[in-house]
């Protein structure tokens, strides 16, 4: 059996192996949209088109609200991470984390008494809010 490298840039380049929690363990428990948001704000300045990522991000939360009031869609595709939502917020507290821990509320609000649509939409204000502060120091 062949052991890959920490720095494979196949299967772990460090845009995926970055952060505390890795990005694929996000992505895996949220729907297609809501991943594919997650996946771009968190790689985003990693890969060196941090505001094309960022815009890509927007395109994907603007999809997803828009879906969402139409005809509500599941969120979240497993019932429980594998790692604790204190543990996941005490890691996710810096940078872009609140982007992300919007999306991941959404997810797991769904079902119950609120509405993930608010959090989606704040999750969206907030690339918004990265895009504005990349345009300015440009």
């Amino acid at each position: 059996m062949t052991k890959i490298a920490i720095d494979d840039p196949v299967t772990s380049p460090a845009h995926y192996t970055a952060h505390p929690i890795e990005v694929i363990n996000l992505s895996r428990r949220l729907c297609g949209p809501l991943a594919q948001i997650v996946q771009y704000v968190m790689r985003a300045p990693l890969k060196g088109a941090e505001l094309q990522d960022l815009r890509k991000a927007l395109f994907w939360a603007d999809d997803l609200i828009s879906t969402m009031a139409r005809e509500p869609v599941a969120l979240a595709c497993m019932a429980e991470p594998d790692f604790s939502m204190a543990e996941f917020t005490r890691q996710m507290r810096e940078g872009r984390g609140f982007i992300v821990r919007r999306a991941w509320r959404a997810a797991w609000v769904w079902g119950r008494e609120e509405s993930p649509i608010a959090y989606l939409v704040d999750m969206r204000d907030a690339i918004v809010a990265e895009i504005a502060l990349i345009e300015e120091g440009a």
